[in-house]
């Protein structure tokens, strides 16, 4: 019974933290900046009949570009997001923050359901999710990581046609659905992997018939703008694992991305393998989370993707293992802190009349091959460690 008091009270002082936290991130949706990266705009060229792809490489303006909505997503996505079209912009981003913020409810809900943890640590990893700073980002600039996330652990929670299908619509945001796909296909999963390819077929195809598009033309259209955007400091900038390749003195772009693709490829293939042997669905899930990580470009936001890792964390942290804490504090430096720290050493600099520059080129690096070695150890470990729970329990 003392229990069950301390805990309504704790929720609803978390509660109340919350909500006093969460105005001025719902100030900031509401600004005039608010929600920038929401795809409103060329969903809704789309479902006037235009396509934007060809607008956007074209330039030739019939689909007006507005904010950063950059429009290098897949077909399906702009399908699914068509009752937003029907709202005007600031309506349109405000239930677009509303649905995320019960979308990033429900992923640790569902997680920390499916992988047996108990009532006080759901409502812990539930507060510290929704509290960190990673979320509000999502949040205030109208991300889509918190919707792809939803859909990429559904596989790994519901065994279902249903599931494995909508788990297809993760691949709209390419740099991170890929992964599954590649999981579906290594482990032989070959049902799965042809349900999942379902959202994307339909979604192009429909795509095609309101803009009346030619099929082929336009499925390499969103790869196409993703390599046009990349001249004004789109995703494919960021770094990543083979990212230095860019830097390397080969006059040929085509060449550096394809040996880029390749390797990526390759290593890809090679940690999935090691990955699909995992008897711990949550940590397969953290593992294949940390390789799309590891792997592609991506902004600050999609740290969000290490919330199953933190939840895996929390459920073994009972249990003596040193890597268990090393997997917990990892993910409360990427979800809350590591952008942070990065502000503090540059003001550190800056009061010493040091150049950041050498600090602000590196520390992406150093995240990248933080994040490979909790990769390579928590792969290395994964036999011991199911060893470790077993002895705990007999």
């Amino acid at each position: 019974m003392k229990n069950n008091h301390l805990l309504e009270i704790s929720f609803f002082i978390f509660l109340s933290v919350l909500i006093h936290s969460y105005i001025p991130t719902i100030l900031e949706i509401i600004s005039v900046d608010g929600s920038g990266d929401f795809q409103w705009q060329p969903a809704k060229c789309a479902f006037e009949g235009i396509n934007h792809y060809s607008s956007y490489l074209n330039s030739d303006g019939s689909c007006t570009k507005f904010m950063s909505q950059l429009g290098e997503y897949a077909q399906g996505f702009y399908i699914m997001i068509y009752p937003f079209t029907l709202l005007e912009w600031n309506a349109a981003k405000i239930l677009w923050g509303s649905l995320n913020i019960i979308l990033i409810t429900l992923v640790p809900l569902m997680l920390s359901t499916k992988f047996e943890l108990n009532k006080t640590e759901t409502c812990l990893v539930i507060f510290f999710i929704l509290y960190s700073i990673i979320v509000r980002v999502n949040l205030i600039i109208g991300q889509q990581t918190i919707f792809v996330l939803f859909f990429l652990i559904l596989p790994f929670v519901y065994k279902s046609k249903l599931s494995s299908a909508l788990s297809g619509i993760s691949y709209f945001k390419y740099n991170i659905g890929y992964a599954l796909f590649l999981f579906f296909l290594v482990s032989k999963k070959y049902k799965q992997l042809f349900l999942s390819i379902i959202p994307c077929f339909f979604g192009a195809l429909f795509y095609c018939l309101i803009t009346n598009s030619n099929f082929i033309d336009n499925l390499l259209q969103p790869i196409q703008l993703m390599v046009k955007n990349s001249e004004v400091g789109s995703t494919l900038n960021r770094v990543f694992l083979f990212s230095f390749i860019k830097y390397l003195p080969i006059d040929s772009q085509l060449i550096k991305y394809l040996f880029i693709l390749i390797l990526t490829f390759l290593f890809n293939i090679f940690f999935i393998k090691k990955i699909y042997k995992i008897n711990d669905n949550l940590l397969k899930l953290s593992c294949l989370c940390l390789l799309i990580l590891i792997s592609t470009p991506h902004w600050g936001h999609d740290y969000i993707l290490l919330i199953p890792l933190l939840i895996y964390s929390v459920k073994y942290y009972k249990y003596n293992l040193f890597l268990f804490r090393i997997n917990f504090f990892t993910a409360i430096y990427f979800l809350h802190l590591y952008n942070g720290i990065q502000i503090y050493l540059n003001k550190i600099l800056f009061n010493l009349k040091l150049n950041a520059d050498i600090l602000n080129f590196i520390y992406p690096y150093i995240n990248i091959i933080l994040l490979l070695l909790i990769l390579i150890w928590n792969l290395m470990n994964n036999i011991s460690h199911t060893k470790t729970i077993k002895k705990s329990f007999s």
